[in-house]
């Protein structure tokens, strides 16, 4: 379910800091941040394809639209945007297209942001996220802040790709599987592959997404990020 992809995508940006700041020069703490968040956001990414999705509803028309548009293109849910060779590689070459403009790397780094705070929205006092217009000025207003700080934005493509793929890994547990690579075009019925271990939302679910992604989120951070090190260190 969508808050424990996030949940999971967290876990992963948080855990990738270390190849990050050595590959993509992602050092500084605000990056660091953007980093993570993006990947909890884009971990939530591929159930746009899905008509009337919880994610679709996030900003409303502008997100339904486009819900709607995926969903075609996807074929069906847990379609097209769940293939791990073919969704990494469109999104993130969409996002890499995106990152060559200020403006629209915005765009993309504030839906990161929207969908991080979407899918986690429960856990958060108070309703503003959890309204359409309420996120929208909350992600616009925190990637402008995070780019106005100075946070460049060229590994974008990089957070897209990796956040999709740790979705698919994730339903790919799941008892529903994921399409095997390229059949969802090619098939009238795709074929589907995974591991098969418990239906969405059950089973181990809400002990992953309650306590083993936040807790290796918390290790990464502590890892690699000093101003959070300094803070959680004497509490770990």
């Amino acid at each position: 379910m969508g808050p424990a992809h996030a949940a999971s995508g967290l876990a992963a940006g948080a855990l990738t800091l270390g190849p990050a700041a050595a590959h993509l020069g992602i050092d500084r703490p605000l990056e660091q941040l953007a980093w993570v968040v993006a990947w909890g956001g884009f971990a939530y990414l591929p159930d746009l394809d899905q008509k009337g999705s919880t994610a679709g509803s996030m900003w409303g028309p502008p997100t339904r639209w486009l819900s709607r548009f995926i969903g075609v293109l996807a074929r069906r849910h847990r379609g097209g945007t769940h293939d791990v060779v073919v969704a990494p590689l469109v999104f993130g070459v969409l996002a890499a297209l995106a990152a060559t403009h200020p403006w629209s790397a915005l765009v993309v780094l504030a839906l990161a942001i929207g969908l991080a705070l979407h899918s986690v929205a429960q856990l958060i006092p108070g309703d503003t996220e959890k309204t359409a217009l309420g996120n929208l000025v909350v992600s616009f207003l925190a990637a402008w802040w995070l780019t106005a700080q100075g946070v460049s934005l060229p590994w974008l493509p990089v957070a897209v790709a990796g956040g999709v793929v740790v979705h698919v890994l994730g339903d790919a547990l799941t008892t529903d599987g994921v399409p095997v690579p390229f059949t969802t075009w090619l098939r009238k019925k795709p074929l589907t592959v995974g591991l098969r271990l418990f239906r969405a939302g059950r089973g181990p679910e809400p002990l992953l997404q309650y306590f083993v992604f936040p807790t290796l989120t918390v290790l990464g951070l502590v890892r690699y990020v000093g101003p959070v090190r300094d803070l959680l260190t004497p509490l770990v």
